[in-house]
């Protein structure tokens, strides 16, 4: 690879770095071709993307940038998982890609400029989709207008209901 391709390489690196919502590293020891083509094509239907990358060429793409921190995690062979959209879906892809697969493993990884761990990427896979979150916060949010409501009615629901009473009992005594 000549230098003006190490340059194109770095620019392209510069370039997920910087719009990748999140990204995870992976140690791939031992992986075929044809396994890497497969597990390329599955990140691909969640909407992420898998890149080898070489160590020093990523290395200075993150330089002085808020993900430098993934520094500490470019030993052996890497690659580099990420997407421009939902994080989560990236967490359940790497889960869905990994289980049963002892050749990937995660390194590490940032969410925006935050680290992140193995631990933390299957915790972010344990998440439910955003829309259901979405629903779930309109739901609570829904719900304290209408349980206020509910405070404010019931001094006047129970003084009908105590009218109400007092009218069945006149009536009977009468």
């Amino acid at each position: 690879m000549n230098i003006q391709q190490k340059q194109a390489v770095v620019e392209e690196l510069k370039g997920i770095a910087a719009s990748a919502s999140a990204m995870v590293l992976l140690s791939h020891h031992g992986l075929t071709v044809e396994e890497s083509t497969r597990y390329r094509r599955e990140m691909e239907s969640f909407g992420a993307k898998l890149k080898v990358v070489k160590n020093t060429l990523f290395s200075r793409a993150i330089t002085g940038t808020p993900r430098e921190f993934l520094t500490a995690h470019l030993e052996g062979p890497v690659t580099l998982a990420f997407t421009r959209g939902d994080p989560v879906a990236l967490a359940k892809a790497l889960v869905s890609v990994m289980k049963g697969h002892q050749k990937l493993a995660v390194k590490g990884g940032s969410l925006g400029s935050s680290p992140l761990t193995e631990a933390q990427v299957k915790a972010l896979a344990a998440l439910p989709p955003v829309e259901t979150l979405k629903a779930m916060l309109l739901g609570a949010l829904a719900g304290v207008p209408r349980k206020f409501l509910g405070v404010l009615q019931a001094p006047a629901r129970d003084f009908v209901g105590v009218l109400k009473a007092r009218e069945r009992r006149l009536s009977e005594v009468g």
